[in-house]
């Protein structure tokens, strides 16, 4: 498949957003990789954005596959324009409308994504969340309006746990314990609205935390 595609539209694919699949090539290079069955429009006439369907997700994986993302001449490194969650555990990215438009089109890609793998499915997690626990966690909280903690603010904070690999949600900024716990319970209610079942844990000290795995399909 990949021997048949243009340059443009191999740059396309593997250049496409790693966390949602969104591309951000030419519109008639979409519109190519549409008629193949990698990519599908979504959004308004009009007002169309592409993402990799799931042919189109396998196709990129396979050419990354074993080589780090390098990023086109002329463009700056994925750091630098790739979206990527707040967890809550480092410096606080900078907020304001842009921040907020970035995080709603990341969830809406998310949403299309659960989609197009689940049958229409909106309110589990697709697989590739449950292969990128913390940043899909992360990305629910933050696209829920819940605050990160960041450095030295209140708010969560989202980890790799000891338990499987699940991520722990944890409540900063609190002295007081039951207050986090108050707040890490709406952080599980809106998580679970979202696809993720929370169960609450106390750390050696008392401190309450999350885990959260992903509900299975129905």
């Amino acid at each position: 498949m990949s021997s048949a595609l243009t340059a443009a539209q191999r740059r396309a694919v593997t250049g496409s957003d790693p966390a949602t699949g969104r591309l951000a090539a030419r519109t008639d290079v979409c519109a190519a990789l549409v008629a193949r069955g990698l990519a599908v429009p979504h959004g308004r006439a009009g007002h169309h954005g592409y993402y990799l369907s799931p042919q189109g997700l396998r196709l990129r994986a396979d050419l990354t596959a074993g080589r780090p993302e390098v990023p086109p001449t002329g463009r700056p490194a994925p750091a630098a324009d790739a979206f990527t969650a707040d967890d809550g555990t480092g410096a606080v990215p900078p907020g304001g409308a842009r921040r907020a438009a970035e995080v709603a089109t990341a969830w809406e890609g998310l949403l299309r994504i659960r989609a197009l793998l689940l049958d229409g499915a909106t309110d589990v997690p697709a697989p590739w969340e449950r292969d990128r626990a913390v940043h899909a966690v992360a990305l629910a909280l933050e696209a829920g309006g819940c605050p990160p903690a960041g450095a030295g603010g209140t708010g969560y904070a989202v980890t790799a746990g000891g338990q499987d690999g699940l991520p722990e949600v944890a409540w900063r900024g609190t002295a007081d314990q039951e207050g986090a716990a108050r707040a890490l319970a709406r952080c599980a209610d809106l998580l679970g609205r979202y696809g993720w079942q929370c169960t609450e844990h106390r750390a050696r000290g008392g401190a309450p935390f999350l885990l959260a795995s992903p509900r299975r399909t129905r």
